[in-house]
C-alpha cells in the first residue's frame, strides 16, 4: 500500500495595501512630486544646490532615500556616471538588473528606473534628469534584513509611487 500526500500548489502570497491617494509635496524645497498619504516626507539643505530627502513608509518599514542637484550641463556626464555605478554596485551579488528608460520630451524629464533583483540592500534606484539644470537620485532601502521573496509584493507596491515621483517631478525656477 503506498502513502498518498495531496499536492499542494504553490500559490504566491497575496497581500493587499491601503489605495494610495497622491497630494503634491512641499513646497519649501526647489522642486515637487507627488506623494502617497500613506508615506511621509523629511528634507534637508546640504549645501548651495544640493537637497537631500527621505520618502518614508513607516507601515511598510522601508525608505526612499533621494537626492536632488543642480547641474550645470558640464557636470551631467559625471553625475549620470555615478547614479549608474550606484546601480552597478550589486553585481556582485545581484541575479539581476533591469532598465527601463523614462522619457517625458514636454517636461524635459528624462531617466531610467533600475530594478535590481537578488539579495540587494536596495532594489530600487531612480536617476531622472532635465540634462542640464537638475539630477535626482533615489534609492529604496529597508530598515530590516529582508528576503527578496518576502518584500516583493512591497517593492511592487512602492515601485507605482517611485513610477509616480518619476511622472510627477517638476523643477522650480531654475
Amino acid at each position: 500500500m503506498e502513502a498518498c500526500s495531496p499536492s499542494k500548489k504553490k500559490e504566491p502570497l497575496k497581500v493587499s495595501f491601503p489605495k494610495a491617494i497622491y497630494a503634491l509635496s512641499t513646497d519649501t524645497l526647489p522642486f515637487t512630486f507627488d506623494i502617497s498619504n500613506q508615506a511621509k516626507l523629511t528634507w534637508q539643505k546640504n549645501k548651495p544646490g544640493e537637497y537631500f530627502c527621505n520618502v518614508d513608509y513607516p507601515q511598510l518599514n522601508a525608505r526612499l532615500y533621494c537626492t536632488f542637484h543642480l547641474i550645470t550641463p558640464d557636470k551631467f556626464r559625471t553625475f549620470a556616471e555615478e547614479s549608474r555605478k550606484m546601480a552597478y554596485q550589486h553585481t556582485a551579488v545581484a541575479t539581476g538588473i533591469k532598465e527601463k528608460a523614462y522619457s517625458n520630451d514636454t517636461a524635459h524629464r528624462y531617466g531610467i528606473l533600475y530594478d535590481i533583483q537578488g539579495k540587494v540592500a536596495t532594489p530600487i534606484q531612480v536617476a531622472l534628469t532635465d540634462s542640464s539644470h537638475y539630477f535626482f537620485n533615489a534609492s529604496l532601502y529597508f530598515n530590516t534584513i529582508t528576503n527578496a521573496d518576502s518584500i516583493a509584493p512591497v517593492v511592487n507596491y512602492i515601485r507605482q509611487d517611485i513610477i509616480r515621483i518619476m511622472e510627477t517631478l517638476t523643477v522650480k525656477s531654475h
